[in-house]
């Protein structure tokens, strides 16, 4: 599995545990303009690769919804921190 695969992997089972859906319900795609563009659960999430200068905690972004950030590393695997209006 390369990298793309890995990373694919961890956005698709980040939203799946948050939404409660199957990770094989979670279509994550990259555009040819630098965005991840992941629909979950009838939602519509963007991320902007060149926009994020932290790699290794991409946000992504859906009206009405609080940011979902996919924390990815090699120690503890891939969680989930959601950032609320509240913080």
């Amino acid at each position: 599995m390369n990298q793309t695969d890995i990373y694919r992997q961890a956005i698709k089972r980040t939203l799946a545990d948050l939404y409660g859906v199957s990770p094989d319900t979670v279509d994550v795609t990259w555009t040819s303009d630098n965005t991840i563009v992941v629909q979950c659960a009838g939602k519509t999430f963007i991320h902007l690769i060149l926009s994020d200068p932290d790699d290794d905690a991409p946000e992504f972004l859906c009206p009405d919804e609080d940011p979902v950030i996919v924390n990815l590393t090699t120690m503890n695997g891939t969680s989930l921190s959601v950032r609320s209006d509240e913080d």
